[in-house]
């Protein structure tokens, strides 16, 4: 039954992407070769429930999609302004602070290194929805968690948003603002990644158990529990906060080369995208100057997602999870709407990619 219905799923998920449809059937086939352990289980049921709603995100229509751009930008306004009151040493309805956050804005999602990836994800939303300015406070805020993984991909994002909108000077102040803050971020903080390496280095030999099949889905937390309950302390993180290291661990390289071909699919999509999305300013009150067409800033959030994944467990966490997965079934179906074969085989085509664009919109 588990596995009639798992692949009955994935033929859904599969329309929307062939290989996480794949990664999801190894997954499962995976956790059956050691019958369905209970922590595999229930994470294949969170990675198929993920899957079913990726899909659904890339079937929708421009006018709903934007509804729900909208509806993220007011989560992230309240995480946002729940993480200004922390830096007040205000921490609403929060029962216990770590005394070494506190100032720093962390919100509901319990860390500054949560809540930073999640607004770092909502940056490249605020600039195109409500401009630069409110953008720049959201960074602003981001600074003040001294996380490094939500301020490199924050940077990035920034970057991203700013390259097809301005000339070579601003571009190089915007590279020139996010390296100064990423440097000194990472001075306050520490440069040796808050002990991920020391856990990596550990988790190696682990891997190299099962390199090609991997653990299982899951099997990094059971790992990790067993492993501190044996050394009597609190040492392996409950999540890799790498996740191609932590694929790599539950599903082996058979895992690592499926998610590179879905890697290689949003990358295609994405490339057609910034090529034939309009690159101009939307009009706005001066409160909202800089807003971008939404299409790029979906492309923005991938490249965050993308970078912070690398030292934050971005897919083990929902609220960072629907982000990504959402703005990344979008960049899919900007692609189709805008990627005809004109657009894409000429370089010189931004006027006949606005067209396409005006009459997508029309």
């Amino acid at each position: 039954m588990v596995a009639a219905g798992l692949i009955l799923a994935c033929a859904r998920i599969a329309r929307a992407s062939i290989p996480l449809a794949l990664l999801i059937v190894w997954a499962g086939i995976r956790a059956m070769y050691h019958s369905f352990p209970l922590r595999s289980l229930q994470v294949l049921l969170l990675f198929l429930m993920a899957g079913l709603l990726y899909a659904a995100a890339r079937d929708l229509s421009d006018r709903h999609a934007r509804i729900v751009g909208w509806a993220l930008l007011i989560g992230v306004g309240y995480e946002w302004s729940l993480g200004l009151l922390n830096a007040f040493r205000i921490y609403p309805f929060m029962s216990w602070i770590s005394p070494e956050h506190i100032t720093k804005p962390m919100g509901f999602l319990t860390h500054p290194n949560y809540w930073g990836s999640f607004m770092a994800l909502g940056l490249p939303l605020t600039w195109a929805l409500l401009g630069i300015p409110t953008a720049a406070l959201v960074f602003g805020l981001i600074l003040l968690t001294i996380s490094g993984g939500p301020v490199i991909s924050a940077a990035i994002g920034a970057l991203v948003m700013a390259w097809p909108l301005f000339g070579a000077r601003i571009r190089l102040a915007v590279m020139g603002l996010g390296a100064g803050s990423i440097v000194t971020v990472m001075t306050l903080h520490e440069w040796r990644l808050s002990g991920r390496s020391e856990v990596w280095s550990v988790a190696l030999p682990e891997i190299m158990r099962w390199p090609i099949l991997g653990q299982g889905l899951g099997q990094w937390r059971q790992w990790a529990e067993d492993y501190n309950r044996e050394l009597g302390k609190f040492f392996v993180t409950l999540q890799a906060h790498n996740e191609p290291l932590q694929l790599w661990f539950e599903l082996g390289v058979i895992g690592l080369v499926i998610a590179a071909l879905w890697v290689t699919q949003g990358w295609v999509a994405a490339r057609v995208v910034w090529r034939a999305a309009p690159a101009a300013i939307l009009p706005g009150s001066p409160w909202q100057w800089g807003r971008a067409p939404l299409e790029r800033a979906w492309v923005a959030m991938v490249a965050v997602a993308a970078v912070n994944s690398l030292g934050s467990p971005l897919f083990h966490l929902m609220p960072q999870a629907m982000i990504a997965l959402f703005a990344l079934a979008r960049v899919q179906a900007d692609a189709e709407a805008l990627g005809e074969p004109p657009v894409i085989r000429q370089k010189s085509s931004k006027k006949k990619a606005r067209r396409v664009y005006a009459e997508r919109q029309a």
